[in-house]
């Protein structure tokens, strides 16, 4: 019978965790040795990075195969890992696979895009593994201070849990609650529920609404204007759940926006925010939108 293989996802390596790593990937549980492991976290967090290890044990318990995820510095949406072995006993056994399903999963769940990871040219094993896993080779680029030592970079896109759906009258609870904890950036008057439920209900063939879910869960709220219009059409209301953001969701609105407005023959898409809503302003510019008109508020536009 195959043995079962429990995979856990640590943001804290206990002292413990830290000494039988340093054991099994490297033979030595020496101080030094286990200072590799301490740096690995300490760094990270030194340079205000995120991380976490990825750790598979036996069902005695014994650790067999870590790896070491961290968040790119200026991209949040993308990641690396590293530091990857399997005990080898446990080798040939799809432990190394179970290990980045698992990393792809949570890095899902965490609004992340794209895992990247380097590795040495003759490093044959490894770079089948990467293959087998859905990676593929591209042109090398840096990843925060890594060195490169002549390593070959491969990615792999991650599953998007986003969806856009209608949101109707019967959504009007969700959209309210994330309205509220927005409502500051917004700079608008306060919007009832009832009133929300009026104005989700309204059958207007000017505009749609839509509700962004992460799995089943809302996230955000998004609203387009000017879709019987002969100009341009507009997202005239994007708000996300303050617990989702910096996580990819706004990107994803606003893609699912273009292309919702080019399936329904337009060409291009504009919005309007405040001056002082840098977020917004900075995350459209990062989507490929032009600043057209500036004040107190900013109008912004995409060809498509």
């Amino acid at each position: 019978m195959k043995e079962i293989i429990t995979i856990q996802i640590s943001n804290y390596l206990s002292d413990a965790l830290a000494k039988e790593i340093a054991a099994k990937q490297w033979d030595c549980a020496a101080p030094s040795w286990v200072n590799r492991v301490r740096q690995s976290l300490f760094d990270e967090v030194l340079e205000n990075n995120d991380c976490f290890d990825v750790i598979a044990t036996a069902s005695d318990g014994e650790i067999v195969g870590r790896l070491h995820c961290i968040k790119h510095t200026n991209d949040p949406s993308l990641w690396y890992y590293g530091d990857l072995f399997v005990v080898p006993d446990y080798r040939r056994n799809g432990i190394a696979k179970q290990m980045i399903r698992a990393t792809m999963a949570h890095l899902s769940e965490r609004g992340a895009s794209v895992l990247r990871c380097y590795v040495e040219p003759n490093n044959l094993p490894s770079i089948m593994l990467q293959k087998t896993a859905g990676f593929a080779e591209k042109s090398f680029l840096p990843f925060n201070n890594l060195i490169n030592d002549g390593e070959i970079m491969y990615e792999t896109d991650i599953p998007n849990m986003l969806t856009a759906i209608p949101a109707t009258e019967h959504e009007a609870y969700f959209v309210r609650i994330m309205f509220a904890q927005s409502r500051d950036a917004l700079h608008t008057e306060d919007i009832g529920y009832e009133e929300w439920k009026t104005l989700l209900a309204a059958d207007d063939p000017d505009e749609q609404h839509f509700l962004i879910c992460k799995g089943a869960l809302p996230v955000a709220y998004l609203k387009i204007n000017g879709l019987q219009s002969n100009g341009k059409a507009w997202i005239s209301m994007l708000f996300v759940s303050p617990s989702f953001r910096r996580q990819g969701v706004g990107r994803f609105a606003i893609r699912f926006a273009e292309q919702y407005v080019v399936e329904q023959g337009f060409a291009s898409l504009s919005v309007q925010t405040d001056a002082d809503n840098t977020a917004a302003i900075h995350c459209y510019k990062n989507c490929g939108y032009q600043i057209f008109d500036s004040g107190q508020k900013i109008k912004l536009c995409k060809l498509l």
